[in-house]
């Protein structure tokens, strides 16, 4: 490191984002898994690439120790640049129409950022829905990332099923979330859509998380 990096002027952020990362650092890392702020989000994309992939829909519920808030849920659709026809249409559903009558994708950061301060975030697979969110924010956040804690349904799942030594080596198909719907009795909402996924993953992580619990996982450091 240059010792003139030392003297780099902090990054100046728009206040919901400075707000954004306060509320992250202010997150339990020991607290109670009843007791803490829960975000269960999905997002559908064109490409299965997330640095170069364009966010289409996003969409957000938010969980307490009573359930869903589904009154609160969050769910937008983002502008595609220009008539360039989407890849994957037949899978995620987004139609030209929707995408015309969407938000701008800076709109978008900001509403999914103040919507998730103070949260974990649960979703299937999120290491790719981070990348793809890290990739938009580069664009117009430079060196912003999501600091929020994030939890894995998949993993949550793996972690239940099979030992340790197993984890390694399993049968991928084992874990999509269709095979997790049907194992833990969830009849799915509006399957591939953005906002019936992000319901129906938080219906499965609060079946995960009451099962972690009976095995003695009750705070958010000990996942």
């Amino acid at each position: 490191m240059s010792w003139l990096s030392l003297f780099k002027p902090r990054q100046e952020w728009p206040e919901f984002i400075e707000r954004y990362l306060q509320s992250c650092q202010a997150i339990k890392k020991n607290g109670s898994l009843d007791e803490l702020k829960f975000v269960c989000f999905d997002s559908e994309s064109t490409l299965l690439n997330p640095s170069t992939a364009r966010l289409l829909s996003l969409a957000a519920v938010s969980l307490t120790k009573k359930g869903i808030d589904v009154k609160s849920s969050l769910d937008c659709f983002v502008q595609w640049a220009g008539d360039e026809k989407p890849e994957n249409v037949e899978i995620h559903g987004v139609t030209n129409q929707q995408s015309k009558e969407g938000m701008a994708p800076e709109e978008v950061i900001k509403l999914f950022l103040e919507y998730i301060e103070g949260a974990v975030l649960v979703a299937h697979n999120i290491s790719f829905d981070r990348a793809l969110f890290e990739a938009i924010f580069r664009k117009y956040y430079g060196a912003l990332k999501l600091r929020n804690p994030l939890l894995d349904t998949a993993k949550m799942a793996l972690r239940l099923e099979l030992a340790p030594m197993d984890r390694n080596n399993y049968n991928s198909d084992d874990y999509t979330l269709d095979a997790l719907f049907n194992r833990y009795n969830i009849q799915p909402l509006e399957r591939h859509s953005a906002l019936g996924d992000a319901y129906s993953t938080a219906l499965l992580f609060m079946k995960l998380k009451e099962k972690l619990k009976l095995r003695g996982i009750v705070k958010l450091n000990q996942l």
